[in-house]
């Protein structure tokens, strides 16, 4: 509940931000649109504009009419020479460092594994990654750096907590790392977080204000998002959907209980059953993209037992608060599209108010890429809320 009111500062920033989103993400491509749509008075549209146009972060663009007489329309975009935002994304076996404009576009990227044998130079790393990226742009035309990392973390203390299988790393307080290094807006949130954002500001959530974005991989993640904002606790705790019990005798999980989501059906799990099958040695992935019809009965039961164990995780879920879809990312994208099918099914048959309303199941507007493009989101939700620019 707000208990703070807001002063003339604050509802400047605000408005600033929602009209930058707006043209940012092409809700509203014109003065008289944006009127409309906020409600403010034309004149302050105008004036908002006109700060905009000299900051470089909008510029105007004539669109070229296919019919009809008359002058050409005007459109409002994304300047060209807008700043552009720095994304880290913090992973198991691999992170990534991004350089991105405010449309989640990626203009530079660079990775490096992470290994038992390297874990401990993760941040040399990754300051190294940033500095080849600030060495090619000034410094002065980038707004901040947004990070996205595996779980569990700490949004509001700005720490990775203690992943599981993360090399025994824990504790790191990456955003006054960054901060104290780069003298720059430093923001964070989970990976899958960041990639729920990225769906709703630019992918398969625009078009719904409750969704659930579940990225699988070597665990399973979700980021929550409910009237159009990310759901996370008081604390800054984020969800943990791979840690939802579907059977509380079942298997050991590296968290410490049993019959966690994840020791079920994560991407290496499955691999593994597969493999024991087919006795090829091949990735989640492979295993998706390749023909098993040579062993289509036994593949096909390890993929449905597969759905049918996610749609019991995600109904848990679901039951709670209802959201229209829920978005496959991650390794998740390259299920076939027939289980994604029969996992919309099972989530249907088996929520609450099946009768009443109908989930639907996407895939990723992103690819498996959603949780790399959505590391930039932490930073991007503050540009849109008008606290950065």
């Amino acid at each position: 509940m707000q208990n703070t009111g807001y002063n003339n500062t604050t509802l400047k920033q605000q408005n600033r931000g929602l009209i930058l989103k707006l043209i940012v993400t092409g809700e509203c491509e014109s003065r008289i649109e944006l009127a409309k749509r906020t409600g403010l008075s034309k004149m302050a549209v105008t004036n908002i504009i006109s700060e905009f146009m000299e900051q470089n972060l909008v510029e105007e663009k004539e669109c070229v009419r296919i019919q009809g007489k008359g002058r050409n329309p005007i459109k409002l975009c994304l300047s060209s020479k807008a700043p552009k935002m720095i994304g880290v994304h913090i992973y198991r076996g691999e992170c990534s460092v991004i350089l991105c404009d405010f449309q989640l576009h990626i203009i530079q990227r660079r990775s490096f594994p992470v290994t038992e044998e390297n874990h401990g130079q993760l941040l040399e790393h990754l300051f190294h990654r940033i500095d080849e990226i600030l060495d090619r742009i000034p410094r002065t035309e980038i707004c901040g750096i947004g990070i996205g990392a595996l779980g569990p973390v700490n949004v509001g203390k700005g720490r990775i907590l203690n992943p599981p299988n993360f090399y025994g790393m824990k504790n790191i307080d990456i955003v006054s790392v960054l901060k104290a290094r780069y003298e720059m807006p430093v923001f964070f949130d989970s990976q899958y977080d960041g990639a729920a954002l990225a769906e709703k500001f630019f992918g398969n959530g625009r078009d719904v204000e409750d969704f659930v974005f579940v990225g699988l991989a070597n665990g399973i993640g979700s980021g929550i998002i409910s009237q159009g904002n990310i759901y996370r606790d008081y604390s800054g705790f984020t969800s943990e959907l791979g840690h939802v019990s579907i059977d509380w005798n079942g298997r050991g999980c590296s968290c410490g209980r049993k019959g966690c989501m994840e020791t079920y059906v994560s991407s290496p799990v499955i691999a593994r059953q597969l493999c024991q099958i087919t006795g090829w040695k091949k990735s989640f992935r492979e295993f998706c993209q390749i023909d098993m019809s040579e062993y289509a009965k036994e593949t096909d039961r390890v993929l449905e037992d597969m759905m049918e164990k996610l749609a019991c995780g995600i109904v848990n879920l679901t039951n709670l608060f209802n959201p229209q879809k829920v978005i496959i990312g991650h390794e998740g994208y390259w299920i076939p599209d027939r289980y994604i099918c029969h996992l919309e099914d099972y989530i249907n048959e088996k929520k609450l108010l099946a009768d009443y309303h109908q989930i639907r199941v996407e895939k990723s507007y992103f690819g498996e890429d959603a949780h790399i493009i959505g590391c930039a989101c932490s930073l991007l939700t503050e540009i849109f809320a008008g606290r950065i620019v």
